[in-house]
């Protein structure tokens, strides 16, 4: 289990890499352009050269740089989505959470009266997957695509299109390279991985039974520990 300081440490490069890109996206730094050397960027946010190459790291995933070795890391290109302006990390990471946890629990009390067999069974499988991927360490990255999956299309279920499509946005926005990544700092172990599924099950259970009361309440403690993960020290994210 994650300490609160390595805690901290992991999430440190992703505020770099936040930075970074949005310097980026600003025109700060112009495609071709090469960015600071990795000991520059280590100074000046007070942080680890290692901590400052997982972020160029996290930067490259995405496409935003290319590392030239034995020249630099240089800027690869604007990286936008859905076309707007900035990129999904410039979302703060709080207005994120308080959005979905205002909104998916009550698409999840309407779906408890309204979801179809065929969108169960569908979920079902999801959470069956998820359940095999709980020991395997080298597949984290699909089992958190899983998890979003798994809200993603929960959320038509609520038979309101609108709802539906807000928190499908909220979920794509979450689904970004780096946003993935946030996640999996988040599952570090099979223990935080069984939560997860443990808590997609009762999210699925109460909304077969028809329970919205039991369903929204079961969404909205999911939600709650990805809130506390994100800002209170330690904790885990069960996206």
């Amino acid at each position: 289990m994650q300490t609160s300081d390595e805690s901290s440490k992991q999430r440190r490069y992703l505020t770099v890499a936040q930075d970074l890109l949005t310097a980026i996206n600003k025109g700060d730094y112009a495609p071709g352009e090469r960015l600071p050397a990795h000991s520059d960027v280590a100074v000046k946010y007070e942080v680890s050269r290692p901590t400052a190459r997982e972020a160029f790291l996290a930067l490259e995933i995405i496409g935003a740089v290319e590392v030239r070795h034995g020249d630099g890391t240089f800027v690869r290109r604007v990286v936008r989505v859905g076309g707007t302006e900035g990129s999904p990390l410039d979302v703060p990471p709080r207005e994120l959470i308080e959005t979905r946890l205002s909104i998916e629990p009550v698409a999840v009390s309407l779906a408890a009266g309204r979801i179809k067999a065929d969108r169960v069974e569908r979920l079902e499988k999801y959470l069956e997957r998820q359940a095999e991927l709980v020991d395997d360490a080298n597949s984290v990255a699909e089992f958190v695509a899983l998890g979003l999956q798994f809200h993603s299309d929960l959320a038509p279920g609520c038979g309101n299109s609108l709802l539906a499509g807000v928190i499908e946005q909220l979920v794509n926005i979450e689904s970004h390279p780096l946003w993935v990544l946030v996640n999996q700092q988040g599952l570090p172990d099979p223990q935080s991985r069984q939560i997860q599924v443990d808590e997609h099950r009762a999210v699925l259970k109460a909304v077969k039974d028809g329970d919205g009361v039991a369903a929204g309440d079961a969404m909205r403690d999911h939600l709650g520990h990805l809130d506390q993960f994100m800002f209170t020290k330690g904790g885990n994210t069960h996206v």
